[in-house]
């Protein structure tokens, strides 16, 4: 017998459930598998189909950390999560994938695929069309029926009708309405007033001053200056070095250097203005995903593409930390601010300062990063910054403010008007395998 799950569409607008068939599911999970975003990762396509298959066959008590890291990344059954937190790193880098598949491939899917964060467990939601096609009709059929001669009135989104002014000559006998009728309009009517007097969630008031203004938000991203061997240095290498056929067909590859390695002037080239870190493209990522849920627009710009006047006429969110200038100008009169020797200092605490742990073979284990929201920046339009020391800070704090979970959490012992102040904080995330875990806040401040 053929699986059929219920839409997550359907149970939100209160209607009979309308199911999505398993086959659907299993064909819009092999569409993801084979896209460009899941393409180069092996464990992330293990990963999403061992929860999408768990989750089909009912089989939700084995979608747990541990059940997950013994059966799909081959850990020992009683293996140490807090120690090895592989199972929490690889499903934070598969929501990440999930939401580049559905704002570029994916964009138009009937099916979608989502992973909750905080859980293991996939939820599946398919396009709304025909059930809000099959709604309007028979709203429009009840319309007909109760009052064909009618004045029609609009209150808070539902079309509700009013009869008309009449004559003593043109009054006859109608019936009642009926009761279902009735109640469905109530219904209506009272959803509308909820919808527009529901408070809104921390993350919603997190974002408010961006997502208030009409105008697209602008997204700034710092690049990184490198050196790239020159084109004479490349062919006198190949020239002396045998390499393999992908080496030969282009300029992307290391060039192992000796500690007796002399190089020319010209050897190698400087570029500005064209490189950015995958930690930043991550938290871009997590940025315009929570953008496009909100269906907000946006203008992605990096390098010199980009004026002061630019953050004064859009709500602007700034992107990395020590290689995006104008994050360290906007920011640099703050509470926290980033200072020399790749640190976060507290102004009004020089004591105070965090630095990121590294290891003997240069890999970051524990990194920092600044999140600043300022409805009232110096630019005069709504800012929110986002700064890692490293690529894994600045990632690990985009993926903080646009996680409902966590936001909730860094608000509860916030004053009752933090929604409309300025906000600063400080996060901790621990790195495995280059790739941050959940942050902890360390240092927060409000005014």
């Amino acid at each position: 017998m053929e699986h059929t799950v219920e839409s997550n569409d359907t149970r939100q607008l209160g209607t009979a459930p309308r199911e999505i068939p398993a086959a659907r599911i299993q064909e819009a999970l092999a569409e993801i598998l084979l896209s460009v975003p899941f393409r180069s990762s092996k464990q992330s396509q293990q990963l999403l189909r061992y929860i999408v298959d768990q989750t089909l066959s009912g089989h939700g008590q084995l979608l747990k950390e541990r059940v997950i890291g013994a059966d799909v990344f081959g850990r020992r059954p009683d293996y140490d999560t807090n120690s090895d937190p592989i199972v929490r790193a690889r499903a934070a880098e598969l929501r990440k994938r999930l939401a580049q598949f559905y704002v570029g491939p994916g964009a138009n899917s009937s099916v979608r695929i989502e992973i909750s964060p905080g859980s293991y467990h996939a939820s599946f939601s398919g396009s709304s069309r025909p059930l809000a096609t099959a709604l309007e009709s028979r709203n429009a059929a009840a319309a007909h029926q109760l009052a064909p001669e009618t004045e029609s009135v609009l209150v808070s989104g539902p079309q509700i009708s009013f009869p008309a002014a009449a004559t003593e000559s043109d009054i006859k006998p109608r019936q009642n309405w009926p009761l279902w009728v009735i109640s469905i309009l109530c219904v209506l009517v009272l959803a509308s007033s909820l919808f527009l007097f529901w408070p809104k969630s921390a993350v919603e008031q997190f974002w408010e001053p961006i997502l208030s203004t009409s105008k697209p938000v602008l997204i700034y991203t710092g690049s990184n200056p490198v050196y790239l061997p020159s084109t004479e240095f490349l062919e006198r290498y190949r020239a002396t070095h045998q390499l393999d056929e992908l080496d030969t067909q282009g300029h992307e590859f290391l060039i192992p250097l000796t500690p007796d390695q002399k190089l020319k002037l010209g050897d190698l080239m400087a570029v500005r203005n064209t490189y950015v870190t995958l930690g930043d493209v991550s938290a871009n990522v997590a940025v315009v995903a929570f953008l496009t849920r909100k269906k907000r627009s946006f203008d992605l710009r990096s390098g010199e593409d980009v004026v002061f006047g630019d953050f004064h006429e859009s709500p602007s969110v700034l992107i990395g930390a020590f290689n995006n200038g104008w994050t360290m100008q906007m920011t640099g009169d703050l509470g926290f601010v980033l200072g020399p020797g790749l640190a976060i200092r507290d102004r009004s605490d020089p004591r105070r300062s965090w630095t990121p742990l590294i290891s003997s073979d240069n890999k970051i284990l524990v990194d920092y990063a600044i999140v600043a929201r300022l409805p009232h920046s110096n630019t005069g339009a709504p800012l929110v910054a986002i700064a890692g020391i490293t690529q894994s800070g600045t990632r690990a704090a985009a993926e903080f403010i646009t996680n409902p979970r966590e936001i909730e959490e860094l608000i509860k012992s916030a004053p009752k008007t933090w929604a409309s102040e300025n906000v600063e904080f400080v996060l901790q995330t621990k790195v495995v395998n280059d790739i941050p875990t959940t942050p902890t806040v360390v240092a927060v401040r409000y005014w």
